[in-house]
């Protein structure tokens, strides 16, 4: 086997394993944040507006919440639109969404959990709702495990 062989072995290795390394510290950093949002400080905010958004994701129709809210800490204005920490969130039926939204309607009062080190940073349901897709989790493992693969293969048919 070429050195060529083996270098293009190893940094397509690499890359997978850049990626799976990826995917694991969104997840654990969307974790993370979850936690600490339960002890943010509170503020009162107000609903802008909240609907209920249409998409597409793999040839398929879902349903995703989405409110828009206004808050101020220390006379400063910040909006924002978070409503949990997930990685994703989408409904297969309408009817999930728009219930989700109920305690959202536009020109209602919320308590708006904020980060005190970014005031930008806010959500209104704190705590661990971070969600991490099956899909995600069997990507991360499946590349980490053909980097290992691809490096054992290589280096024993290079004969090291």
């Amino acid at each position: 086997m070429s050195a060529e062989t083996l270098i293009l072995q190893f940094a397509a290795g690499f890359v997978l394993c850049a990626i799976a390394c990826g995917l694991i510290l969104a997840g654990k950093i969307s974790i993370r944040r979850a936690s600490d949002s339960e002890k943010w400080p509170v503020v009162e905010g107000l609903v802008l507006e909240s609907a209920v958004a249409a998409i597409r994701d793999q040839g398929r129709q879902l349903f995703r919440p989405v409110v828009r809210y206004r808050y101020e800490i220390d006379g400063q204005r910040y909006e924002g639109s978070r409503i949990r920490w997930a990685a994703y969130e989408g409904h297969r039926k309408y009817t999930r969404a728009r219930r989700m939204l109920d305690q959202y309607r536009s020109g209602s009062a919320v308590k708006v959990h904020y980060d005190p080190q970014r005031p930008a940073v806010a959500v209104l349901q704190p705590g661990h709702a971070a969600v991490i897709r099956p899909v995600h989790v069997i990507a991360s493992t499946a590349a980490i495990y053909v980097t290992f693969m691809i490096c054992t293969i290589g280096i024993a048919i290079a004969g090291y």
